[in-house]
């Protein structure tokens, strides 16, 4: 014969998994969620963004780049284009989940300074396993997101300034990308 207590510590639990498989399940949760399965709206903002089609072939060519780019993704919601060139190579991403504001958080930064891309809020910022790798990043607000611009310098000696070729190819950018939302 089962307890009374031993039936009610079964039957807390099971409520109690209930309540977890439902709050982590699609649409669980309490009723009226509007949490949706579609694209976030920083997602829809930045849609119209292809990183292997912001810059035109001869924009590349003036950065010493040559197209079209690969498609790389690392994550999801961060779609990016590589391109080889000399004296740089370079990659375009955006990220519809990080803001330069909270990318400024993150504890990935060797170098991290506030910038501005023809006026938007930006950075420029090199990550600790790159001090040593002549790679610059500069990136910029954009819709809900950034608009993030990679430039590895591809041959030696190293007398380019990396950042500064990644913040001229951000400004090229900058104006064919919705304003920050």
């Amino acid at each position: 014969m089962v307890s009374r207590w031993t039936s009610s510590v079964v039957a807390v639990l099971a409520g109690a998994v209930l309540v977890g498989v439902t709050a982590c399940s699609p649409g669980g949760g309490a009723e009226g969620s509007s949490e949706t399965t579609g694209p976030s709206s920083s997602e829809e903002v930045l849609a119209s963004v292809d990183p292997c089609e912001v810059l035109s072939e001869s924009e590349l060519e003036s950065f010493g780049l040559r197209g079209p780019g690969e498609p790389r993704s690392e994550l999801p919601w961060k779609p990016g284009c590589y391109y080889e060139g000399s004296p740089i190579n370079a990659r375009l991403e955006k990220n519809t989940r990080q803001t330069v504001a909270s990318s400024e958080r993150k504890d990935v930064w060797a170098e991290f300074e506030r910038v501005e891309v023809n006026g938007r809020p930006g950075a420029r910022a090199i990550t600790k396993g790159a001090t040593q790798a002549r790679t610059c990043n500069v990136m910029f607000d954009a819709g809900r997101g950034t608009i993030l611009v990679r430039a590895m310098e591809s041959s030696l000696p190293d007398d380019l300034d990396e950042c500064a070729k990644a913040l001229e190819i951000a400004e090229t950018v900058e104006p064919k990308v919705p304003e920050p939302a």
